[in-house]
């Protein structure tokens, strides 16, 4: 199967959807591994990244074209849009953490010194006690998950940034542990730089390619290799905005589709009904009615 022909999911086997901004998820490695006899055939996620703790086991991971074998205790980071796998040993334990592209890059924006963990797939090997330390970390963001109430939104996000700060010591400590380690293909990573800056003009396809100092067939041969076409990754960014907008704001339906760069508002909705499935005051009650700030399938 080509790169391009990749599956996209949720999460893995569950059917592709818009990914809410500020979706979590903590699950066991087991979970999903023991059904599909240990494997987990190459996929990817456009708007969602992992970390995976392999508390006791082992196994291969294919990051895009290489495959790297590991051994407990490990830590692996799967940043969005990148193509992975697995083949797990038997009776291999751990723990998945899930987050949203939006609401990653929101703790990135406050603490920039972590970003460097998620610039590309990582295999980092651990300590025993780093190990424990974030298995914890990670039991208690489930229990967090798994209810509603006072403060929640902050232990979340403080458990989020504790096994964010675990994680970077591990790959400062690992020194050239990540020489080994494909990085994200340099003009896709540009694309999405440059989209964080100006998703909100709606510019077309050819002046991205030309600020990029590429032909517009170049960048969408670069975005086919993940599996999607430059339209449809700077349409995703604007709809997570928009998305969060409706979610967190007070903002009418006109005022977010001029945030993100409509300024007709009836377009805006066609638009957002056309990738949604619903129009935008439709998904703003939906949002009301479910939890207000994450989610679990615990």
């Amino acid at each position: 199967m080509s790169e391009a022909g990749l599956p996209h999911y949720f999460l893995y086997g569950e059917p592709e959807e818009t990914v809410r901004p500020d979706f979590v998820h903590v699950e066991s490695l087991e979970h999903r591994s023991m059904p599909g006899d240990w494997t987990i055939r190459p996929h990817m996620h456009g708007d969602l990244n992992h970390i995976i703790l392999i508390a006791d086991g082992g196994g291969d991971i294919r990051y895009e074209a290489e495959t790297i074998p590991f051994e407990a205790p490990r830590l692996l980071v799967v940043p969005a849009r990148i193509a992975h796998g697995f083949d797990w040993h038997r009776e291999s334990r751990g723990l998945v953490l899930t987050i949203a592209d939006v609401h990653l890059s929101q703790l990135v924006q406050h603490h920039p010194d972590l970003g460097q963990l998620f610039d590309r797939p990582r295999c980092l090997p651990l300590g025993t006690a780093d190990c424990r330390q974030i298995a914890a970390t990670m039991q208690a963001l489930i229990g967090e998950l798994s209810w509603i109430g006072l403060g929640q939104a902050a232990a979340v996000e403080a458990a989020l940034l504790g096994i964010f700060v675990s994680a970077s010591r591990a790959l400062e400590r690992s020194g050239a542990a990540s020489s080994r380690e494909p990085r994200k293909p340099d003009l896709v990573a540009r694309y999405h730089e440059l989209l964080e800056q100006r998703f909100r003009l709606r510019e077309s396809i050819d002046i991205y390619a030309r600020t990029l100092g590429v032909s517009p067939t170049t960048l969408r041969e670069a975005c086919a290799v993940i599996g999607q076409s430059p339209t449809r990754i700077r349409d995703h960014r604007t709809i997570l905005e928009a998305q969060r907008l409706l979610a967190y704001s007070a903002l009418t339906v006109a005022e977010i589709g001029e945030a993100v760069g409509f300024e007709d508002p009836a377009y805006f909705s066609r638009f957002f009904s056309r990738k949604c499935g619903q129009p935008p005051n439709a998904w703003r009650e939906t949002v009301k009615l479910s939890s207000p700030h994450t989610q679990s399938l615990e």
